[in-house]
């Protein structure tokens, strides 16, 4: 078999190819990101860079399809966003090689915040209240009659990019005002949520016409940034709600290929809320593979045409860290001015205390990835440890699903 995978720069893309290649597949990866540790892995047989994802998607996706047509692939796997952008020529992939995903409308709009709000609803699933100005201006006034903490995000986002938890009901409107000028959502104003606080519960699941086939369910231990992001420690655990809700939305959606939800358990009442839906793979894909979860695997035989059988129950109390994601959680927290110094020491102890863990990345067997990344840690330190830092890595992860639909309105510059 010979696979082309499109990797951003991430422990998933790596995780990916190195599972294909213990699958017997030949892998060929495609990036936008000349510093992308993921090509020096001994699992790539060969590298393409291509256009950046976020700045020329069409440049990217005519640089995939281009490679395509050159030679003669099994599959072509998407890891991460890009996923969202080669949905949209999905027809012209398949004339080449297998694909699965479901359409770009379909997925677009499953990753939609907003319409997260139809949806859940549709499919008996909890989210907490949520509020959709038309306006900034009726936003501010909304914030103004609030006196709650609230969660402020982008209607399309991933990884926490653009949101931001607000404690404190007085700085709300100033707080709101200055995501909508960074990220220049003044056509789209942000959503105002309830915050729910306790405990973030992530699901990975691998359906095929809308029913469940293997999932893993864990619980976020750390995340960065520290109020809510990506986890850089988690731990699988045994949530039969979430799991509930995942096959409700699944079946809702008639869903088949990856698809990931976080939940945010309420400490007081102990219930879900689904607050995200990313529907593509994601990093507890990792932790899934040493809680005897094998969805690669099982995506593989998927796509060779193979009938899926429900893959076994995940083994609970796994470990799983992402160790220089887990020292930024411990470098943000120790520079953080909210919390006193007995605050701090207490994550410096939590952070050191070492219980039996997997590790996302380090392989004694392929460690090029792992040095390539850390060379690439040290020379952006100064800009890691800002307050911008995690922009730094999320930037040629992401697709601007506004700017792209507006391109390809442009027929002078469709991709072929």
């Amino acid at each position: 078999m010979k696979a082309l995978v499109t990797t951003p720069a991430s422990p998933t893309s790596l995780f990916v190819v190195r599972r294909l290649k213990e699958l017997g597949c030949k892998v060929t990866v495609v990036d936008s990101h000349s510093r992308s540790f993921v090509s020096y892995s001994n699992a790539v047989d060969k590298r393409i860079v291509a256009p950046s994802l976020l700045y020329s998607p069409q440049g990217f996706a005519q640089a995939v399809i281009d490679e395509l047509k050159r030679e003669e692939y099994s599959f072509y796997f998407p890891v991460l966003e890009c996923g969202f952008l080669m949905s949209y020529y999905r027809d012209i992939i398949q004339q080449y090689t297998k694909m699965i995903s479901m359409s770009f409308e379909e997925i677009t709009y499953a990753h939609n915040k907003n319409a997260m709000r139809e949806y859940a609803q549709a499919a008996g699933v909890r989210i907490p209240r949520t509020e959709a100005p038309d306006s900034v201006e009726s936003a501010f006034r909304l914030l103004k009659e609030l006196n709650s903490p609230v969660v402020i995000k982008p209607r399309v986002a991933c990884n926490a990019h653009g949101q931001k938890i607000v404690s404190d009901p007085d700085r709300a409107i100033w707080e709101y005002g200055q995501i909508v000028k960074k990220y220049q959502l003044e056509q789209q104003p942000p959503l105002i949520q309830q915050y729910i606080k306790g405990s973030l519960i992530c699901t990975v699941n691998l359906a095929v016409n809308g029913e469940v086939k293997g999932n893993v369910v864990f619980k976020a231990l750390r995340t960065v940034p520290t109020s809510g992001g990506t986890s850089s420690y988690r731990i699988t655990v045994d949530e039969p709600e979430a799991e509930l809700f995942d096959a409700r939305l699944i079946k809702h959606f008639n869903w088949t290929g990856f698809i990931s939800f976080d939940y945010m358990r309420d400490d007081t009442t102990g219930q879900l809320y689904l607050i995200d839906c990313n529907p593509r793979i994601a990093p507890g894909v990792i932790l899934g593979h040493f809680a005897g979860v094998d969805l690669m695997g099982a995506f593989v035989d998927l796509i060779n045409g193979k009938e899926l059988e429900r893959l076994p129950k995940q083994k609970n109390g796994v470990r799983c860290k992402l160790q220089f994601l887990d020292l930024g959680w411990l470098l943000y927290s120790l520079t953080d001015n909210t919390l006193s110094a007995k605050e701090k020491w207490a994550r410096l102890r939590t952070w050191a205390k070492r219980e039996p863990t997997f590790l996302d990345m380090e392989d004694i067997r392929d460690m090029k990835p792992w040095f390539a990344l850390w060379a690439f840690l040290l020379r952006n330190l100064g800009r890691l440890l800002s307050p911008e830092g995690g922009e730094l890595f999320l930037e040629h992860f992401l697709f601007d699903e506004e700017k792209f639909r507006q391109e390809v309105a442009q027929p002078q510059v469709a991709v072929r």
